[in-house]
């Protein structure tokens, strides 16, 4: 969560200012939208590695307790790792997965939804408060609709 910087309309002659803070302060948000209903479950945690993707794929598990999960993610290192797998193999029957080539962001479904969060809340923003500027991302992401078509 940082602000980000995107093309603006001035009039002539002007310039634009935009102030970022150089706090090196960090938080993640793990999300998953359902490409069914356009629904996207976001969660904001202070790490992205291992535990917490264990972590995270347990509340999904509550979140949809009588049906299959289909994960579609791309090769992050905390995707990939013993520990995930091994919680992935306790639970068989729950995830079925599929992997994006690297280098693949445009197809990946989630990459648009952070896209449209970063243009909605962080574009041309001082982030003051991280916490702050990061619910306020995962709230838009959680009560938003994001309409996606696989090819």
């Amino acid at each position: 969560t940082q602000t980000t910087t995107q093309k603006v309309w001035l009039p002539g002659g002007e310039s634009v200012h935009v102030e970022a803070s150089n706090k090196r302060e960090k938080r993640c948000i793990y999300g998953f939208l359902d490409v069914k209903n356009g629904k996207e479950i976001a969660f904001k945690t202070d790490y992205t590695n291992s535990l917490t993707t264990c972590d995270i794929l347990k509340k999904l598990l509550k979140l949809y307790p009588n049906q299959k999960i289909v994960i579609v993610w791309d090769n992050a290192s905390w995707h990939r790792s013993e520990t995930v797998r091994e919680f992935l193999k306790q639970h068989p029957e729950k995830f079925h997965l599929f992997a994006f080539p690297p280098y693949y962001p445009d197809e990946n479904p989630q990459e648009h939804v952070w896209k449209a969060g970063r243009a909605k809340i962080t574009h041309n923003v001082f982030i003051d408060d991280i916490d702050q500027a990061t619910d306020q991302f995962v709230s838009y992401l959680n009560q938003s609709k994001f309409e996606y078509k696989f090819l």
